[in-house]
């Protein structure tokens, strides 16, 4: 039996600017400063800066590799291809595009994909971001 959890608590992506791309989240995203983790040179760890999404519990941190490959982030390489935050419904789909406007932060349109619809956008570094709108849960697909 496959042991259990109970919820995707928190993604950490490697930014070209941590102090940027925090600012980003909070100002477009509506994240919340935590903390900043700082690492004497030499010592072990990464920079990083956390942030918490206060209605959804889900934390996001934003770390300084320092020694990063200075490419830019790129969906068809292997490893993260975008990230999903779910809205509750049409209207807060919409509200979140005039939110979007207002900030002059570039979307796509509402693309339908029958059970689902969504508005996708990049932060600072390129990461791509989803506002999903879920129509039709998905299931696990018995006997496989």
């Amino acid at each position: 039996m496959i042991p259990r959890f109970s919820r995707a608590l928190h993604v950490a992506l490697t930014v070209r600017d941590m102090r940027v791309s925090a600012g980003w989240y909070e100002r477009v995203l509506g994240f919340g400063f935590v903390k900043e983790f700082q690492v004497a040179p030499g010592t072990a760890g990464i920079p990083r800066i956390l942030l918490l999404h206060q209605q959804s519990g889900f934390l996001l941190g934003l770390c300084d590799h320092p020694g990063r490959a200075g490419d830019a982030f790129d969906p068809l390489r292997i490893g993260l291809d975008h990230i999903a935050f779910e809205v509750a419904d049409r209207a807060e789909l919409t509200s979140w595009m005039a939110h979007l406007d207002e900030l002059g932060v570039g979307h796509s349109p509402v693309r339908e994909l029958g059970h689902s619809s969504f508005v996708s956008l990049e932060d600072p570094d390129g990461v791509q971001i989803e506002l999903w709108l879920t129509i039709t849960p998905h299931r696990s697909a018995a006997g496989r």
